[in-house]
């Protein structure tokens, strides 16, 4: 019994010692299966928080030179510095110059706001026409054109509007929905350019589009009111939505930032890497 326990006691022994020599405490950099497999096996011997933390630094990859003979936690560290070092050196600055432009933004969207009047009434709109046409598959669809004149200074390529189409004294119209309709050609200063859209009858703003089929006795109402006119290289000669589109980018471009350095503070005070 006694020589039965001492060959189990040496036995326990001798899996603790292999057990012992096996466990890998860093990188093994004799080739990649190696390094593979003792990664493998460093991470399975570390605390869930831990193991995540060298799993995620593993990840964002590395020459096998600079992890052989790493431990995971000098690994991680060296993770740790490379995220902070792209924070504050790339992102952060980066960051920092869309708040800049965004700021900008804001200050042209006011100016061109403050322009848009005297711009608008520059242009014309000539013989507003709707009506109801049949399509290629025979049903009827709705039609409405007009005639832009640019007595402007500008060149105009895109326009946005908004269009409503009722009876006339009537207090909702049986159309009302936004267009966006690009000249093949930019209507430049003194020249007049159809202009034509087909109403979506699917749009909620038409619900009541059927009802136009037979023109009202005092005849159509029009409503064209512009949103947005672009020039030839797309700037917003007049935007309504100007400012408030390039305020929320402002808005959107501060809170990045922000996130960027609280991010670059966190993990400078040692926090866990973030996937």
């Amino acid at each position: 019994m006694r020589a039965a326990a001492r060959s189990i006691a040496l036995a326990a022994a001798l899996i603790v010692a292999a057990c012992g020599q096996s466990a890998p405490t860093v990188v093994d950099g004799a080739s990649k299966e190696a390094a593979e497999a003792s990664i493998a096996a460093l991470g399975a011997a570390l605390p869930p928080a831990a193991r995540e933390d060298f799993e995620i630094a593993i990840e964002m990859g590395w020459p096998l030179a600079e992890i052989a003979g790493k431990t995971p936690a000098e690994i991680v560290a060296m993770a740790r510095a490379r995220r902070i070092a792209e924070l504050r050196d790339t992102e952060i600055p980066a960051l920092a110059a869309k708040v800049a432009e965004a700021e900008a933004a804001i200050a042209t969207a006011h100016r061109t706001e403050a322009s848009a009047p005297r711009f608008l009434a520059a242009l014309e709109l000539v013989n507003p026409q709707f009506v109801w046409r049949p399509g290629a598959n025979g049903e009827a669809g709705p039609l409405l054109s007009f005639n832009l004149r640019n007595g402007s200074s500008e060149a105009i390529q895109t326009i946005v509007f908004r269009a409503t189409i009722g009876a006339k004294g009537a207090a909702k119209p049986w159309i009302d929905e936004r267009f966006t309709f690009k000249f093949a050609e930019a209507v430049t200063t003194g020249e007049t350019k159809f202009v034509f859209v087909t109403p979506d009858l699917a749009q909620p703003g038409n619900a009541d589009a059927q009802d136009s089929r037979i023109e009202p006795d005092g005849g159509y109402a029009y409503g064209i009111d512009f949103v947005r006119v672009e020039d030839l290289n797309g700037r917003a000669i007049m935007d309504d939505e100007g400012v408030e589109k390039a305020e929320a980018a402002l808005a959107a471009a501060e809170a990045a930032l922000a996130a960027a350095e609280t991010e670059a503070k966190r993990l400078e005070a040692g926090g866990a890497l973030a996937r």
